[in-house]
């Protein structure tokens, strides 16, 4: 608590005196000024990382955008012992790139009536099997499956989202996939 004071009171100094590390724990208690200073600082790196994913102006600012609401979200699950806030924040700006891209740019599903080729068929097939067979795991295994697989969470990053030890995560993964496998070969 002594070392949020601390932080507080260096905020209102210039935001290039203060780290990253207590730029987050001022975030994670609600800080809005260091919302701000945290801005000025990755503001354009995070946006000219999500305009090289994306290609697209737009698209970039909303990634951006969606980034920074995330890291204010998940400011509590920075912890700079596990490593550089900053190589945090920016893996999230990636994430929120290709989660947009993803968005504006669905995979096509090839329409059966139109000559469709059959590789195209049994891609839709297998989505369809996976989205079933996922429904058949339990619920802690199948969260970090979906988490992991479906939205591009690192495990520590699953670890962090669910506060869960990241050694759980993994087994809970390892479980998850060894059963999807099982089902797979009695399909």
């Amino acid at each position: 608590m002594a070392r949020l004071l601390r932080a507080r009171r260096r905020l209102r100094r210039p935001a290039t005196d203060i780290g990253d590390a207590e730029l987050f724990e001022l975030i994670a208690g609600g800080n809005e000024a260091a919302f701000e200073a945290l801005w000025h600082r990755y503001g354009t790196a995070l946006y000219t990382a999500c305009l090289r994913i994306l290609h697209d102006v737009e698209a970039a600012e909303d990634a951006t955008q969606e980034a920074f609401v995330r890291a204010w979200r998940g400011a509590a699950s920075v912890d700079p012992r596990r490593g550089d806030p900053a190589a945090w924040l920016m893996t999230v700006a990636r994430n929120a790139a290709r989660n947009v891209a993803r968005v504006r740019h669905p995979e096509p599903v090839a329409d059966a009536g139109a000559g469709a080729d059959p590789a195209g068929t049994e891609d839709a097939v297998d989505r369809i099997w996976l989205h079933g067979a996922l429904t058949r795991l339990p619920a802690p295994e199948r969260e970090v499956i979906e988490l992991a697989y479906f939205g591009g969470l690192s495990h520590a990053q699953v670890a962090d989202r669910l506060a869960a030890p990241i050694g759980t995560v993994k087994s809970r993964i390892r479980r998850g996939l060894g059963r999807l496998a099982e089902m797979a070969e009695g399909r």
